[in-house]
């Protein structure tokens, strides 16, 4: 297990895939801070926070990260030699687990810091210090953004093929995200639920949406073993 997680975060880490993922999220993030009409909002670096935490416009970026990452091993059957020589499925499952949500986190979080810094370079930058609703929204959506990585994952081993999982994770990170939005954006189960990043910091909205976060973590990643537990590899 230990040496199946050294050898994926190696991948993880040398991914040509990654860097350019990040490279183009850096470059949106800048974009948007140059763009940002400065007259129509609030002229401080905690309003761009506050606009670029909950934003999910590229989340399909870290969804093709993903759908990459976990099938390109079974398309150099790198799992299928894992298998065979005694390594556990559960093990195969979090080795590459991961890694994954690593990659939603740290491109979500290269679009954010790109953005307020870009913001900051046009207004200045001033000292701003995170409230404990702050801190506590930080937590909820790092907790949706795992969530979201988590179906992401049981996607890839529901595939196990690495262009059908690539078709899946886009397709799925659309409807989640764009066509669920303007659908159903007034419900209250999709405001609460992990493809919806909490959008303010109202202490009792985001424990609910911790909660439905941490539930989906717990259902999808056990999803991934089910489905995976039973392939033929």
């Amino acid at each position: 297990m230990i040496n199946q997680f050294k050898v994926e975060s190696y991948k993880f880490l040398r991914s040509i895939f990654l860097w350019l993922a990040m490279l183009f999220m850096v470059a949106v993030g800048i974009y948007n801070g140059f763009k940002w009409d400065v007259s129509a909002h609030a002229t401080e670096i905690m309003t761009s926070f506050d606009q670029a935490l909950p934003d999910m416009s590229f989340v399909f970026m870290p969804a093709l990260f993903t759908a990459w990452f976990i099938g390109s091993n079974f398309s150099t059957r790198t799992i299928h030699h894992e298998i065979t020589s005694g390594a556990s499925r559960l093990s195969v499952i979090l080795s590459r687990s991961l890694p994954a949500i690593s990659s939603g986190i740290v491109l979500h979080s290269a679009y954010i810091v790109s953005t307020v810094i870009s913001l900051g370079g046009r207004i200045g930058f001033d000292t701003f210090i995170l409230s404990s609703d702050h801190v506590l929204w930080i937590v909820t959506v790092l907790l949706q953004m795992i969530a979201l990585e988590s179906f992401f994952v049981f996607i890839g081993f529901l595939c196990c093929n690495l262009y059908i999982g690539l078709i899946s994770s886009v397709i799925s990170a659309f409807t989640l995200v764009n066509v669920f939005r303007n659908i159903f954006r007034d419900a209250s189960w999709y405001q609460f639920s992990f493809f919806h990043f909490w959008e303010n910091n109202s202490s009792a909205d985001l424990i609910t949406c911790s909660a439905v976060a941490v539930v989906s973590i717990v259902v999808f990643s056990a999803l991934s073993y089910i489905v995976f537990r039973k392939r033929e590899i």
